[in-house]
């Protein structure tokens, strides 16, 4: 992993990654609680969540072929710029004191396009830029910056929320952004166009979708697992603050705690995760990730003080991001590089699906029933992940996929 950090280009990459992700998170925090309040609806908030969501289901099939042509370092300097300037824009109607819904719906559908780019841009850029057998370590770290830089994101941005208000917190938001398209923008990197970039668009969108065709085992691992991710930015989106605000009375500051300690667990995943899937292999490993990870979102509620629901989502954190890891590293070691782009944006369309769905659910639930119930039902997101791990090792010409390789320690 420290034979990765001297590498500059991908150091450079890696902290200006993890910086925007900062940001995203500083965003979702923000967003959150300008929503509640303004309206005191989770289920408003349930649909600004799908707001954010809603462009990449509309762009992910031909965002795929996009990435999978242009200089993916340079495509993801503009994403850093243009969601900056969105941000400064959204600001600036805040200070003017002219906020309305339709601002911000506005706001979180144009930022909803510019992460359903960068994030999967990310993911192929890595596997871009080291050698298959650095595949585990480099995931480990892209996953770290992703869990952690986004998770730590909000839990400081509930802390900037709750002492500085949401405006402060929307500038550091936009600073963020600036500093991560500098860093990118340094990385020394020598981009060598594609033969295949005359290719029609139809007839190379029409390559992922052959993958999975030949891939069924690989599409299945993808289409249960990321639930588990869904869980995170569907359901505990909507679920987190309100658990934070209802039951423990804590407000933003609270939120912070529990999203910090949640980027904590995974930032320890990194290390966690190689000596698991070594010690136990990749299959078990994942299916006790994905339980505790279960566990530990159905007990959150139910602690006396929001200290111990934070330290559940530390494990929650640690489990589910170690899980991630794993997951991504398979597809990295699966899927060739010149079609990444377009296999993870096949697969964005159903994550982005899901979420939406999550979230608007998720939010009915807890305005109707109760924040307990509302994370019964984030826990049955990770139970459904784990079904997916045991359904794939009871196919014997799937089983391959997960059993094969264990990872390599950290």
């Amino acid at each position: 992993m420290l034979t990765l950090l001297r590498n500059p280009t991908f150091t450079l990459f890696f902290l200006g990654n993890a910086i925007s992700l900062i940001g995203f998170g500083l965003n979702l925090i923000s967003i959150s609680w300008l929503v509640l309040e303004e309206t005191g609806s989770e289920l408003a908030l349930g649909k600004i969540m799908a707001a954010a969501t809603i462009p990449g289901v509309l762009l992910a099939l031909f965002a795929g072929v996009i990435i999978d042509r242009m200089n993916r370092k340079w495509l993801m300097v503009i994403l850093d710029i243009v969601r900056m300037v969105i941000i400064i824009v959204f600001l600036s109607t805040l200070l003017l004191n002219s906020f309305t819904m339709m601002s911000l719906f506005i706001m979180v559908f144009l930022m909803g396009i510019g992460n359903s780019l960068f994030w999967p841009t990310a993911q192929a850029f890595v596997q871009q830029l080291v050698e298959p057998d650095e595949y585990f370590n480099a995931n480990a770290l892209l996953s770290a910056s992703y869990q952690t830089g986004s998770i730590l994101g909000a839990g400081l941005g509930g802390l900037v929320v709750h002492y500085f208000g949401v405006n402060t917190a929307l500038a550091i938001n936009a600073l963020t952004y600036l500093v991560s398209g500098i860093l990118i923008s340094l990385a020394p990197f020598s981009y060598q166009k594609r033969s295949g970039n005359t290719e029609k668009i139809i007839s190379a969108l029409m390559k992922g979708f052959r993958f999975f065709q030949q891939n069924i085992g690989v599409l299945l691992l993808g289409l249960t697992t990321i639930l588990a991710d869904v869980a995170i930015w569907g359901a505990m989106s909507v679920i987190t603050i309100t658990m934070s605000r209802d039951i423990y009375l804590a407000g933003s500051w609270g939120y912070g705690i529990m999203e910090g300690l949640y980027g904590i667990g995974a930032l320890l995943s990194t290390i966690v995760a190689g000596i698991g899937s070594t010690i136990l292999g990749k299959h078990r490993f994942l299916l006790v990730c994905y339980i505790i990870s279960a566990i530990m979102a159905w007990l959150s509620p139910g602690f006396s003080h929001v200290v111990l629901a934070a330290l559940a989502y530390l494990f929650m954190g640690l489990h589910n991001n170690s899980a991630r890891i794993c997951i991504r590293t398979t597809f990295m070691e699966q899927v060739p590089n010149e079609i990444m782009g377009r296999v993870q944006t096949i697969l964005g369309v159903y994550t982005r699906v899901a979420v939406i769905t999550s979230a608007i659910i998720a939010g009915w639930i807890v305005e109707n029933y109760s924040v307990q119930t509302g994370m019964n039902f984030t826990s049955i997101h990770f139970i459904l992940a784990a079904a997916g791990i045991i359904l794939v090792l009871l196919i014997p010409k799937y089983r391959p996929i997960i059993v094969s390789r264990t990872g390599s320690a950290v």
